[in-house]
């Protein structure tokens, strides 16, 4: 093997294999640290997550919170997706706290009030954050199969962008109540309810938001799909029994 640049016929002396491993070692040790940094960047980053089970549910029947798949309710999963890298875990609701009981998390209520939709839900968990915690993650209850790394991808490319929110985005589709809030985007939040505008979007524009593209695989239909109603739930229910058993 020869790793010279020489344009001439002649070559440089070829390198046997013990010397290119000793002339590519400090390049993969330098590639560790790099990789060790970035996870111990993140790994210092406090993220709440926020499940977003504050809908009526009409659609559904009611209740969507406690509706199941394979025998679990949506609330039981979501709590969980939120739990892989988020602490604290907490549930948007304007139902009473006890309601959600077995879940072990804070339940808060919509601000201003309730009936403000989606975003009443993610001021009230920006409100709600602890001290040293900047950044909510949401995860909608009716979207009970995200990515893994979900919360750690969508704060990691906030800050790589130097913006104060992301949301998820899967082949075609933005899905902008799967998204990260910074701490500040709260005034902003604010101010667009107070103006009567309940888009979700609206907010995520007007903080210059990133969108993370989450690869589709045509073998799991399931990822980011949502259920609105009791036909939606059961398809649902084939695709995540369909999921690969790598993604289960």
């Amino acid at each position: 093997m020869c790793l010279c640049h020489n344009t001439k016929d002649a070559c440089c002396q070829a390198l046997d294999y013990d010397e290119v491993i000793k002339l590519i070692a400090p390049i993969q040790r330098f590639a560790d640290v790099v990789t060790k940094s970035d996870q111990t960047r993140f790994s210092m980053i406090a993220i709440a997550g926020l499940v977003l089970a504050g809908g009526e549910g009409r659609r559904m029947g009611g209740n969507k919170p406690f509706r199941q798949i394979g025998g679990r309710p949506l609330i039981a999963m979501a709590v969980e997706n939120a739990g892989r890298h988020c602490d604290p875990v907490m549930i948007s609701s304007n139902q009473p706290p006890e309601t959600f009981a077995a879940y072990k998390a804070n339940v808060v209520a919509d601000i201003p009030k309730a009936g403000q939709g989606p975003l009443g839900g993610v001021l009230g968990g920006l409100t709600a954050l602890p001290d040293g915690v900047d950044w909510l993650v949401t995860f909608p209850v009716d979207c009970p199969v995200v990515p893994d790394d979900m919360a750690a991808m969508l704060v990691s490319a906030a800050l790589d962008a130097g913006v104060r929110a992301a949301f998820a985005r899967h082949g075609d589709r933005d899905h902008y109540l799967s998204s990260a809030w910074h701490r500040e985007s709260a005034p902003v939040i604010a101010k667009l309810l107070a103006d009567d505008d309940r888009r979700v979007r609206a907010p995520l524009r007007a903080l210059d938001a990133v969108a993370v593209t989450f690869p589709r695989q045509q073998s799991d239909l399931a990822m980011f799909a949502n259920a609105n109603t009791i036909d939606d739930l059961a398809e649902l229910e084939k695709m995540m029994a369909a999921r690969p058993s790598k993604a289960m």
